[in-house]
């Protein structure tokens, strides 16, 4: 995959810094379009916009009539999801559902490494992958139990992970999330490496990529490299700073929409019609990306009816795939 200069250069909505950036983008759109629209609460990104005598409410910027509940419900679960995507025959990984109680010889059905999450959270709460021991698949179950009545325990697959944007069962725009990292100058520590970059990003929401913060987490992961923050990097010299790649602990989204074979944009919109997703993030592990596009190379990994659209407007690297004009048409066709 070619690696570009970054050109992220996300600017706050003047007089809407305080939304999340996913609905300073659907704002910035209705503003565009001169509709009329109201904010009901701030605090929870809630808004109301006005086309053809009717309205229509916004949560999150992609909340809204498009979905249906039974939809959105589908995708809150994420054991109900596999059910439907089961249903389709979608490829996802081998799993069970455990409640509180469980017996542990059930744990024997799925091979090790695992990977174990709460069945209804979101933004990676709680979730661990590549798990190696039956001691350390125990210490996550219960983890997971803290944050969820039901937690799902799936055979891990290697490879990489990519969000898919499917609006009314299109694939509008591709994002790679990449683990925080760091690349060397030859004359900078890693600390003032990350100084540097974390320059235009939030510490929320409200901006599409987030700071990396080095904590423990960081520092222990530096560690196992023979690295402490001090370490000045040669030229061109890349180090992650953690294994997970979420957005909300540094992450960089990297557009790919260009090039990703189409036999897994349509993956993901057999998936999003599944559980009737018009608005849907589908998360997808393509094992080889080099390999033969095929059932044998993917699984399905969740649904998010809470679709992220910063990241594929402000990727660290990539183009704006401008997705809130699709997110809006999406809406406002849904009454």
């Amino acid at each position: 995959m070619m690696m570009e200069k970054s050109n992220y250069n996300f600017k706050p909505l003047p007089g809407y810094e305080h939304f999340e950036a996913t609905t300073q983008i659907i704002i910035a759109e209705i503003l565009l379009r001169e509709l009329p629209f109201e904010i009901i609460d701030a605090d929870n990104n809630l808004i109301s916009v006005q086309h053809n005598n009717k309205e229509y409410i916004i949560h999150e910027g992609t909340i809204s009539d498009a979905n249906s509940l039974i939809a959105f419900w589908i995708s809150n679960d994420k054991w109900m999801t596999r059910q439907f995507l089961q249903r389709k025959g979608i490829q996802q990984a081998k799993g069970i559902l455990l409640k509180p109680g469980y017996d542990s010889k059930v744990l024997d059905a799925i091979k090790l490494p695992a990977v174990v999450k709460p069945a209804d959270t979101d933004h990676g709460i709680a979730v661990s992958t590549n798990i190696q021991s039956r001691e350390e698949q125990i210490a996550a179950i219960d983890n997971a139990f803290n944050f969820s009545e039901k937690v799902i325990v799936e055979e891990f697959c290697p490879g990489q992970e990519y969000r898919f944007l499917v609006i009314d069962y299109v694939v509008r725009a591709i994002a790679w999330r990449e683990p925080a990292n760091v690349s060397g100058d030859g004359e900078s520590s890693i600390q003032q490496l990350v100084n540097e970059k974390n320059k235009g990003r939030g510490v929320d929401y409200t901006h599409p990529l987030l700071k990396i913060n080095i904590d423990e987490e960081v520092i222990r992961h530096l560690n196992a490299q023979s690295m402490t923050p001090e370490t000045i990097l040669k030229e061109g010299e890349k180090v992650f700073l953690r294994k997970n790649s979420n957005l909300s602990t540094g992450g960089d989204s990297i557009d790919v929409t260009d090039e990703i074979p189409e036999f897994y944009k349509n993956v993901a919109v057999e998936a999003a019609k599944a559980a009737g997703l018009k608005i849907a993030g589908i998360d997808i592990i393509i094992r080889d990306m080099e390999g033969p596009a095929s059932n044998e190379n993917y699984i399905v990994v969740e649904l998010n009816a809470p679709a992220m659209l910063s990241m594929h407007d402000y990727p660290y690297i990539g183009k704006n795939r401008h997705v809130e004009k699709y997110v809006l048409d999406s809406i406002l066709n849904s009454k």
